[in-house]
């Protein structure tokens, strides 16, 4: 299965071509201000790198939220765009959980992705082993500390994500020993995690015989713009 990965949730972006789970070209974008006019020719240029044309996609992969509001806007329209004239599914992947299957660390550990949402405020949420242990959500750095620090006191959480870079002291200040942030090379997540987890969600739909649901017009974008002030 031939499938083409777009992440634009966070300030870098990701353009990826895989096909069976191997990364066949792949292509970051640093400058968020720049994705609207970047991201068609990087995917024009990783095809062809490849070799592939846009005929051969099987599945189109796309980081939905949340994350940056016009970020989320060019690459899910950009993927709608490819899956509706190609008329192939459109899956959609949860940003926080993409960067959280990216660290692929330790079965045991904690991990915590964060997405910058400005004014001390993060989109964020938790794993262990690939399990969801708090939903996604977006609230301040404080809220999100005092949670952890309640439930999981003495465990250290690995944080991943744009959100540790503009939030770095206050989670060094508040959760101490229990905050470690992965290296910048992994904090903006794996094009191979997005088609990894949207190559899953199409094989669960296929034995389901739900293939149907991934169209370009049922996909939507969750933007998560309401804010917790306590958990």
């Amino acid at each position: 299965m031939k499938i083409l990965s777009l992440d634009t949730s966070c300030k870098t972006a990701m353009a990826a071509v895989s096909e069976d789970g191997v990364i066949l070209g792949a292509i970051s974008i640093q400058d968020h201000k720049t994705h609207s006019v970047k991201m068609l020719p990087a995917i024009e240029y990783i095809l062809s790198a490849a070799e592939i044309a846009p005929a051969d996609l099987d599945l189109i992969a796309v980081t939905n939220g949340p994350g940056s509001y016009t970020g989320l806007r060019i690459g899910v329209t950009t993927a709608k765009t490819f899956a509706y004239s190609l008329r192939i599914p459109l899956i959609g992947v949860n940003s926080l959980e993409a960067l959280a299957a990216a660290c692929n660390m330790d079965p045991v550990s904690l991990i915590c992705p964060v997405i910058d949402a400005r004014n001390a405020r993060v989109y964020a949420s938790l794993y262990r082993d690939g399990k969801e242990m708090m939903k996604p959500c977006a609230l301040s750095c404080d809220v999100l500390c005092e949670k952890l620090k309640s439930e999981y006191s003495g465990e250290k959480i690995l944080f991943t994500g744009d959100g540790i870079f503009a939030n770095r002291t206050r989670f060094t200040e508040l959760l101490g020993e229990m905050y470690r942030p992965v290296s910048v090379e992994l904090s903006g997540g794996n094009p191979a995690a997005i088609s990894l987890l949207a190559r899953a969600k199409y094989a669960a739909a296929e034995a389901a015989g739900t293939l149907s649901e991934f169209t370009a017009e049922s996909l939507k974008v969750e933007y998560y713009k309401n804010y917790t002030d306590s958990i």
